[in-house]
């Protein structure tokens, strides 16, 4: 639903496109900005000038190596692509009235597109010891930091008198989540023996925030991507695991349609062995869950109990999907069937 936007002086940004509105809605971050000129959305962000740069950059490229799926970016008349007010930064973009593409689900597409994506900056990098090795510590040291604070937060909660009901849920599941955590660590050192091993790494270009509203359709149905802010030069896996922690909680999901998708992915990019124990690693790891204890420790007084619970519930169940499709993600294909109609003469 949208609505009148804030109280905020958009002028003096929307001034540099040359644009005078009729009318501005806000949708969250992004705002419809209606003119004479046309219908247009305009992004607030965050970005220094480092950043903006970089996403800017980033833009511009995918749509020099022949990616022109991504939502354009609008200059203004002196020639910029972001505007700097204020402690905010802004960026201008065509608006897009919505819609779907029919005989496909959002989540087709969007695998199939970041697939593309990562097919065209996929990189062999020289492969760095040093760097798998940063790379490694700086993860397992942060997961066991992680796991650590979580068993004090265990701890705590059996000395009280009376457990919340978020507590005693939190500790139903505790030692299965220590378990989650153990595989996602075992899976991790099974990607730094086999980066050793092998001597590889692969890096692609990683939209680094991938969501549904990050997914848009023009009035012929043609897919465009957008909101690149996060954007980075790191191993494909990164989106894939964002993608696949958000796709397990739809309704219609089960291990065959995670396996489903991961297929239409790996038509442009097989992944290697190493970089499916990174996947099931970054997947394993209960992180989603421990955020849920975060929020309880330090918002206790933003949700009510029934709504905590619900939320670490919900984030349960999905940790329990991940764990089926990991499974699935590491099960060996089946062998090739036998051609009768080889020469067997050497059997």
């Amino acid at each position: 639903m949208s609505h009148s936007s804030e109280n905020v002086n958009y002028g003096p940004v929307l001034f540099q496109y040359d644009l005078y509105p009729e009318k501005i809605e806000a949708f969250g971050k992004v705002k419809k900005v209606i003119s004479k000129r046309g219908t247009f959305a305009l992004k607030e962000t965050s970005l220094n000038e480092e950043e903006s740069n970089w996403f800017t950059h980033v833009v511009h490229r995918l749509s020099e190596i022949g990616y022109h799926q991504v939502v354009p970016l609008y200059p203004t008349k002196y020639g910029d692509y972001t505007v700097q007010h204020g402690n905010k930064t802004y960026y201008l973009m065509p608006w897009f009235a919505g819609g779907e593409r029919i005989g496909q689900t959002r989540e087709e597409v969007m695998i199939d597109e970041i697939g593309k994506i990562h097919y065209l900056t996929l990189k062999e990098q020289d492969f760095s010891p040093e760097v798998v090795d940063h790379s490694f510590q700086y993860l397992m040291q942060r997961w066991e930091t992680r796991q650590l604070e979580m068993e004090r937060f265990a701890e705590e909660s059996e000395r009280m008198p009376y457990m919340s009901p978020f507590e005693l849920t939190y500790l139903s599941h505790f030692h299965h989540m220590m378990k989650m955590a153990e595989e996602a660590k075992r899976r991790l050192k099974d990607w730094y023996d086999a980066c050793h091993a092998e001597k590889r790494y692969r890096s692609a270009l990683c939209h680094g925030k991938l969501s549904r509203n990050h997914l848009l359709f023009s009035h012929h149905g043609e897919p465009h991507l957008l909101n690149f802010e996060k954007a980075v030069l790191d191993t494909p896996v990164r989106d894939l695991a964002i993608f696949f922690r958000k796709a397990v909680h739809l309704s219609n999901w089960t291990r065959e349609e995670g396996g489903r998708l991961l297929s239409l992915y790996q038509r442009h990019i097989p992944l290697l062995e190493e970089e499916k124990s990174l996947l099931v690693s970054y997947m394993s790891y209960p992180e989603p869950i421990f955020n849920s204890v975060d929020l309880y420790r330090h918002q206790r007084e933003r949700y009510s109990q029934i709504e905590f619970v619900h939320r670490l519930e919900k984030r349960i169940s999905a940790m329990r999907h991940i764990r089926d499709f990991c499974d699935l993600i590491l099960t060996p294909p089946p062998p090739e069937p036998l051609d009768m109609n080889e020469n067997t003469d050497h059997i």
